[in-house]
């Protein structure tokens, strides 16, 4: 769930790794054991034999907890990241000096919280002021390093603003953003506290198991001798490792290093194979089970189960990918790539030999759908992970292997006939499982590199956790400041005069904020700020647009901001994703982002449609008559016709090449559709009929001259 192209990390060797590992592993372990509660289960479970252990009901305030998280990752952030790109990997004093001093004013208020809630309120004193002053410092400088300049110097313009609009009252300042739930420690820093870490942490687990390579093999082995193989790769390898990824760069560069070169020996130009990739990975935040901080995020604004977003996501996200399953199909069609030849391919046979090792994929999103806490489907899920993962082991006995998974699977049915719920009981025996495979495996032969695997995502958590909490937190500050001062409704509704009340310029300047933001600031900050000051205004849009219920038009104006944050990633100038994939493809930068973007182009467009048909979320629909199923199934209607007229004539492609008036005649056609659709309303039926019918007898036609003229 990184969230940015991070430039050199240091502290991956000597003292420096060591105490980076054990902060690491400090955090995750009071993640697991206290924000999640495992400190609770096992008590329950002692209990429940007779037996207390009050050290167990170890249970600070979330804020403490959060605090004190902060602290591990601040000091973390100064020794991993330089203070300049170009300082190299030599780590100087003054960057541990910063690191603990940032530690102590966030731990300031672990101690100092107890004394607030029992006041009720925040006296002033010279301490008191100087402790949080420093914390905003050293966060903005932390957040500059790791996330880039652009978002802390928002923050502090927004800050000093609010600052100045109430009249210079430092103590308003800093108990909203310091001593509250409003600023630093507001809801989008308890979402990653509270949910993401664990998706964070499974993730990191599934990549030292290299799930994703094993992803990324398995489809090759399966449509590699298909025309297009190593792109149609990309897409569907990326569209499966977004199940488990929450960022377009990470999966750029985790599937994009094995298919970019690829897609190069094919034959697709360096320009066509760094887009094909970071607009496919780019898709990776869209898709459900995990979708990114943002996602989670959105869950906790909206006050709905995340489950619902998962369901909420699917149309628009298979729209997403299937589009770009057509831009690429027709490219390489045109292009003339011939299929790999056989020997170039992973075996499928040993490769499928090996299947078990997606079981935590359908698993977690099994969890998730059936309603269980986040945090424990992943944990769940993390021992089905790391079965597998020791079940990949060739050197591990097989007796060891069953014993292991029988040791596992019986510590949940041992939770769950005491008396533990469900839940408790899935979580209970993932952290288990977890603990075994760092002890077993150092006993058992073969067992050592699975411990180290484990070691390793702690690690490997806590560097990707550090910029997407200080993401969390500095948009929490900026999300304070605008509803301190009541400039979150008020820029809202003024968007609404401005844009004189029409829908579609209402869409189109949010879509622009989105984008906007998205050059310099985090997919999770940038859907952060961008509905805190729309999102109440879009969706009493979308409400009276489509007669919708507020409560589903809120939902659909959020995910249409969510959308557009995450395309900000491939869209220019600044484009990370397709950064990222063109300079694994060592291509033209503008070139590669204006095929991205091309390629990408359901994600600019879908929104649109969900937005003023907003049965394609599904659970905005409360019941499903016919007419609900039949808006269902026309919007489903317009977005394919939409996309297959699109591609053909953007890539100039359709049974054959076209000549450059039939492509542009099919290009028109495809906008026609869509405004006659979407924004004038026209009777859908008729236009999906007339256009289907266009479309195959203009197939039908160039397929026949382009055979005539092979």
């Amino acid at each position: 769930m990184g969230e940015s192209l991070t430039t050199v990390e240091r502290a991956r060797s000597g003292f420096a790794y060591k105490f980076i590992l054990a902060l690491a592993m400090l955090f995750a372990i009071y993640e697991l054991f206290v924000v999640m509660g495992f400190n609770f289960i096992l008590y329950t479970i002692f209990e429940k034999l007779g037996v207390r252990i009050a050290p167990l009901l170890f249970a600070p305030d979330l804020q403490q907890s959060m605090a004190f998280l902060m602290g591990i990752l601040l000091l973390s952030t100064y020794i991993i990241k330089p203070l300049r790109k170009n300082d190299g990997t030599k780590i100087p004093i003054y960057d541990y000096a910063l690191g603990v001093l940032a530690f102590i004013s966030f731990f300031y208020l672990v101690i100092t919280y107890p004394e607030i809630i029992r006041l009720g309120y925040v006296e002033l004193t010279i301490d008191r002021i100087v402790m949080p002053i420093i914390s905003i410092i050293l966060l903005f400088e932390a957040a500059r390093r790791s996330l880039g300049a652009a978002l802390p110097i928002i923050a502090s313009v927004i800050l000093m603003l609010g600052f100045y609009y109430e009249g210079f009252n430092l103590r308003l300042l800093l108990n909203h953003m310091y001593y509250s739930r409003e600023g630093i420690f507001s809801i989008p820093l308890f979402v990653m506290t509270s949910y993401v870490f664990a998706f964070i942490f499974f993730g990191a687990i599934l990549e030292k198991m290299d799930v994703g390579k094993y992803i990324t093999e398995l489809i090759l082995s399966a449509v590699g001798r298909r025309s297009g193989g190593p792109a149609k790769t990309a897409v569907l390898a990326s569209a499966l490792l977004g199940t488990i990824s929450g960022s377009s760069v990470a999966n750029v560069l985790t599937t994009g290093t094995f298919t970019i070169p690829l897609m190069k020996r094919a034959g697709y130009p360096p320009e066509v194979a760094g887009a094909v990739e970071p607009a496919a990975s780019t898709g990776g935040q869209l898709m459900p089970p995990i979708m990114g901080a943002a996602a989670f995020v959105m869950a906790e604004f909206l006050g709905r189960p995340y489950r619902e977003i998962i369901i909420a996501a699917v149309i628009p996200a298979i729209a997403y990918f299937a589009s770009i399953y057509l831009f690429v199909d027709r490219a390489t069609k045109k292009l003339g790539i011939k299929p790999l030849m056989e020997e170039k391919l992973p075996t499928f046979k040993e490769l499928i030999n090996r299947l078990y090792l997606l079981a935590p994929i359908p698993l977690i999103t099994y969890l998730l759908l059936a309603g269980l806490e986040p945090q424990y489907a992943v944990a769940g899920s993390l021992g089905a992970a790391i079965i597998a993962a020791w079940f990949a082991k060739p050197h591990v006995t097989l007796s060891s292997k069953i014993v292991y998974m029988s040791v596992v699977i019986a510590s949940a049915l041992f939770a769950y006939f005491l008396g533990i719920s469900i839940s408790a009981s899935l979580y209970f025996s993932g952290v288990l499982s977890l603990i075994l495979a760092i002890i077993v495996g150092l006993i058992l032969k073969g067992g050592k590199e699975l411990t180290i695997n484990v070691i390793n995502a702690f690690n490997s958590a806590l560097r990707t956790s550090a910029s997407v909490f200080l993401a969390g937190s500095i948009a929490g500050m900026i999300q304070g400041v605008l509803t301190m001062t009541g400039w979150a409704t008020l820029i809202g509704y003024r968007l609404i005069d401005i844009v004189g009340g029409n829908i579609f310029l209402l869409m189109l300047s949010v879509m622009v904020i989105s984008l906007i933001l998205g050059m310099g600031v985090p997919t999770t900050a940038n859907y952060i700020i961008t509905t805190t000051i729309s999102g109440v205004a879009l969706g009493t849009a979308i409400a009276d647009w489509s007669g919708s219920p507020f409560k589903s038009a809120l939902l659909v104006a959020h995910m249409f901001v969510f959308y557009f944050g995450i395309l900000a990633d491939l869209t220019p100038p600044v484009a990370l994703a397709t950064y990222a994939g063109s300079a694994l493809a060592k291509s033209n930068f503008w070139k590669t982002a204006f095929n991205a973007s091309t390629y990408a182009l359901a994600g600019y467009l879908v929104p649109y449609i969900f937005a003023t048909n907003p049965s394609l979320l599904i659970i905005t629909v409360r019941y499903w008559d016919f007419t609900a199923v039949a808006s269902l199934v026309t919007g489903i209607a317009v977005i394919v016709l939409t996309m297959l007229f699109l591609s053909s004539g953007i890539v100039g492609w359709l049974g054959g090449q076209l000549n450059r008036v039939n492509q542009i005649a099919i290009t028109l056609a495809g906008v026609l559709i869509y405004v006659l659709t979407v924004v004038l309303k026209s009777e859908s039926t008729l236009v999906i009929a007339v256009a289907t019918l266009v479309y195959l007898a203009i197939y039908m036609v160039n397929l026949r001259r382009f055979k005539q003229q092979m």
